[in-house]
């Protein structure tokens, strides 16, 4: 679950909680993690995805000069 929090964390949703045992799925419970990005947090994300997907954020090869990780935590400090 915590790679999982990482890669959520990355794109610049905040975690929620844990509904334990949420539902069953081929007989076994599965637990539910919630995460949200909320209407007053959108304008600085949606400034980060742009910003990173801006051309010149990436190289000739494709690779991006900013970590989106690093742009998203700059944003949201």
């Amino acid at each position: 679950m915590a790679r999982r929090r990482l890669r959520a964390g990355r794109l610049g949703f905040i975690y929620e909680g844990t509904f334990w045992q949420a539902t069953i799925y081929k007989g076994r419970n599965r637990d539910t993690a919630w995460y949200s990005i909320i209407d007053k947090d959108w304008p600085k994300i949606r400034a980060v995805y742009e910003a990173w997907l801006a051309p010149d954020n990436f190289d000739a090869a494709g690779n991006a000069r900013q970590r989106l990780s690093f742009m998203m935590e700059s944003a949201l400090a």
